[in-house]
């Protein structure tokens, strides 16, 4: 049976990874979570930009990798990942993913390419205000980076690709648990 891909993307601070581990704790064993940011690049790799590294732009992700690995997994393929500590920026360990019969899979510049698009069988956006989203924001709390860079980049690459989302949840009026009750009732009666 091929896997049921989920996909949620939004900006930093929307609350993706908080919606998919709900996500995954309501639909159990039979869901997984995939986490883009596994596909960055890192800073020898990445686009340069008021003299800091650009981890919000597009040319971040190693695309083709993560192409790659989604269509293995979407023909229920078990694929191997680089795992990242999001905190040290580094690479931490292999792992071995194997496909389940749901994928919930989130990132920030989920929805910005065709062919990721086109595997996804569900597109959530997550929307937040900016402020909202700087408050909540765990990772990268340097302010002049934030306003430099993160948010231009979110109105640029990210917002942009709301049009492509089949449910647009605000996680600023609705609570996670909300949000996650929305996208249950909206799955196909089979989950």
């Amino acid at each position: 049976m091929e896997p049921f891909f989920i996909g949620i993307t939004g900006g930093s601070g929307s609350g993706k990874t908080a919606l998919a581990k709900e996500l995954k704790k309501n639909l159990g064993k039979k869901a997984s979570i995939f986490h883009i940011d596994n596909y960055q690049k890192f800073e020898g790799k990445l686009p340069e930009i008021y003299g800091m590294k650009n981890w919000d732009h597009p040319k971040s992700i190693n695309w083709n990798k993560l192409i790659k690995d989604l269509v293995s997994l979407k023909n229920s393929k078990k694929i191997i990942i680089k795992a990242r500590d999001q905190r040290k920026l580094k690479r931490i360990k292999e792992i071995v993913f194997p496909p389940s019969e749901i994928v919930i899979i989130e990132g920030y510049l989920l929805f910005y390419k065709k062919p990721i698009r086109n595997l996804l069988d569900i597109h959530i956006y997550l929307e937040a205000g900016g402020e909202a989203r700087i408050i909540r924001r765990t990772k990268f709390k340097n302010e002049k980076y934030i306003r430099k860079i993160l948010l231009p980049m979110h109105h640029k690459y990210i917002e942009s690709t709301r049009k492509f989302a089949n449910l647009v949840l605000n996680t600023e009026k609705y609570s996670i648990k909300q949000c996650c009750e929305k996208i249950i009732r909206y799955l196909p009666n089979k989950f």
